[in-house]
């Protein structure tokens, strides 16, 4: 993989390290040699999985994750609001190499869904979570807005002290979905996300 090691270099420069990678080539319209280069490409640049959105259909799930175990790359499949508890069931059972890309704030403004529920699912997904966004949204009765860390319904110190007291290995995105304040810009907010983050940690 001639072309991904350069920008692995550049990346590892920059004292980042690539974990996921999230190719446009996961598609039922793809061919399988589109998507083994994709997973090769993952591996090039060090991921150990790629995400994609759940697809409807339990015939594609079964067909990437029959490709991922060939390549050893996970398949971290992302959901928005249809997020349920049993959503992944079918495509954690195909194959393990399927996995999660739990988006922990798109699933508290899914109607009907709580702290509880999120954290009972982490609970017993976390060897198949892959990947985790974390973002500050409001709960579906309060509107579901994308807010600044602390003042919507995810439970973000709730969701890093159950990852860190049971040392479970879920790498987790700072994900600035919220508008951006006139003054500030992107970096600035992440910087205030993650701090956030440490606060509540350390509270």
């Amino acid at each position: 993989m001639r072309v991904a090691l350069p920008v692995k270099k550049l990346f590892n420069a920059a004292g980042v390290t690539i974990y996921a990678y999230k190719p446009n080539a996961l598609g039922a319209q793809n061919t399988d040699a589109e998507i083994e280069y994709a997973l090769r490409a993952a591996k090039a640049l060090g991921a150990t999985s790629v995400t994609v959105e759940l697809p409807n259909n339990p015939q594609q799930t079964e067909r990437l994750g029959k490709l991922a175990a060939k390549h050893k790359v996970y398949i971290g499949y992302h959901a928005h609001t249809q997020a349920t508890d049993t959503l992944w069931d079918t495509a954690l059972e195909q194959s393990p190499y399927n996995s999660m890309n739990l988006d922990c704030g798109h699933y508290i403004a899914a109607q009907g869904h709580s702290t509880e529920s999120l954290l009972a699912l982490i609970k017993k997904r976390h060897d198949r979570i892959t990947s985790m966004h974390l973002k500050d949204r409001q709960s579906a009765a309060h509107g579901g807005a994308n807010l600044p860390w602390g003042e919507g319904d995810t439970p973000i110190k709730e969701i890093l002290t159950l990852v860190k007291n049971n040392k479970y290995k879920i790498p987790i995105t700072i994900e600035l979905e919220y508008k951006v304040p006139e003054g500030s810009d992107a970096v600035q907010e992440v910087k205030k996300c993650l701090a956030f983050a440490r606060k509540e940690l350390q509270a």
